[in-house]
């Protein structure tokens, strides 16, 4: 695979990340990202042998920054949604939920 197929998979693999945040889809989430690990370790070699590449791999964290806020935002909501379920009370930030701890973003 060439460098540019490479980057252009890797933000393939971004947007549908995002939209399995969006979802709710912890089960997609969980498998993309460990895609997304295998892909991001190919990237890096290619650019340890092309530094001309840098400038594109930095840029990847701007993407990557992009769905740990999306994360962190689903995990918030899901945790205060099952506060307010379980306990019938508005969730705090730190507050440890009631709820099963089976239930997670991830699946």
């Amino acid at each position: 695979m060439t460098p540019d197929q490479l980057f252009e998979q890797f933000d393939a693999l971004l947007e549908e990340e995002r939209q399995a945040i969006r979802r709710l889809d912890g089960e997609s989430v969980h498998r993309i990202s460990a895609e997304k690990t295998d892909l991001f370790l190919e990237i890096r070699n290619v650019v340890r042998e092309n530094n001309e590449l840098a400038s594109q791999f930095r840029s990847l964290a701007a993407g990557l920054r992009r769905n740990a806020v999306l994360l962190a935002h689903a995990r918030d909501c899901l945790r205060d949604v099952l506060a307010a379920v379980v306990e019938s009370g508005p969730a705090t930030p730190f507050a440890a939920s009631g709820a099963n701890a089976r239930l997670s973003v991830r699946g």
